[in-house]
């Protein structure tokens, strides 16, 4: 008699443990699922108050050295300053037709000249270390590529520490 209680019992307390298992494992997914979105949205919403704009890029090709002339815009709300965690990437054609991608270091192959505070002021980046909104900065970028294909263009890539970027697809002036 005891053994037809307590199989029974024993079953139904085994069946409510895995659905009260079920349902939490099911509430803590949809509680992850609504965090990682509500991060992703707070990213996405920093990102657009934070743009950047390659508003000009002029770049020389000479005997493997590549030099660049940026102009880089920051038409958003939030100075951009650490730039050691920014991004500036380099995209070009090989001359045995590949698409290469490289990142330049910054203080090593690039850095913020100056900035110009309006169109025709600047000062010099070590007075005003930030570019700051609507403020445009002037990087130099010296990088040694030896298989640039100059009769294709390469593509330049800024991105900010906040996340924002922006490219542009420019022709190497090649020299020599």
């Amino acid at each position: 008699m005891p053994s037809e209680i307590i199989i029974p019992g024993f079953t139904a307390i085994v069946l409510l443990l895995m659905v009260a298992l079920s349902v939490t494992g099911a509430l803590t997914t949809s509680l992850s699922l609504i965090v990682n979105a509500v991060k992703e949205a707070q990213e996405d919403s920093l990102r657009k108050m934070n743009r950047v704009i390659i508003k000009q890029a002029i770049v020389n090709y000479r005997d493997g050295v590549l030099e660049a002339e940026i102009l880089v815009e920051n038409d958003g709300s939030n100075p951009v300053y650490k730039f050691e965690e920014c991004d500036l990437i380099l995209d070009y054609f090989s001359s045995d037709g590949m698409l290469k991608s490289v990142r330049l270091s910054y203080s090593s192959n690039w850095f913020v000249e100056k900035v110009f505070l309006v169109e025709d002021y600047s000062v010099s980046f070590t007075e005003h270390p930030l570019i700051d909104r609507g403020e445009v900065g002037e990087i130099r970028v010296l990088a040694f590529v030896n298989d640039l294909d100059v009769e294709k263009p390469l593509r330049i890539v800024f991105t900010t520490h906040y996340g924002s970027s922006d490219s542009k697809w420019v022709f190497a002036n090649a020299q020599g």
